[in-house]
């Protein structure tokens, strides 16, 4: 065996190594984001409500006024959901889905009740 074949058979349990890192990386990740997209707490979409978005939305809106919102802008969902992104992204608040989604479901889950 000369010294290239060597040095190249000695190289694969690296590489298997590294590739055995890569898949328990990955398999972490993935586990993350499936765990992410499960359905949020409702408690973190008050949290964040409360620290983002009470400071404009305080009295009075209780849940009259929630319900008087209903079948305007916000429609179903999907439009409290775009509502909520829209509302984040003009006062730049860098939310991740995942935070927009919580408060989504926050304000639906509290207010709107939308299926």
């Amino acid at each position: 065996m000369n010294s290239a074949s060597s040095s190249v058979s000695s190289c694969r349990p690296a590489k298997a190594r590294l590739l055995g890192i890569c898949f328990v990386a990955l398999a972490g990740l993935a586990a993350h984001h499936s765990a992410a997209a499960e359905a949020h707490d409702p408690n973190w979409g008050a949290q964040l409500h409360a620290e983002h978005c009470a400071g404009c939305h305080t009295a009075p809106h209780d849940a009259a006024f929630y319900e008087s919102r209903r079948g305007k802008k916000i429609q179903n969902l999907a439009s409290l959901r775009t509502m909520v992104a829209s509302c984040a992204n003009h006062f730049n608040i860098a939310w991740f889905e995942e935070e927009n989604e919580a408060v989504t479901n926050y304000l639906n889950v509290n207010y709107y009740q939308f299926k």
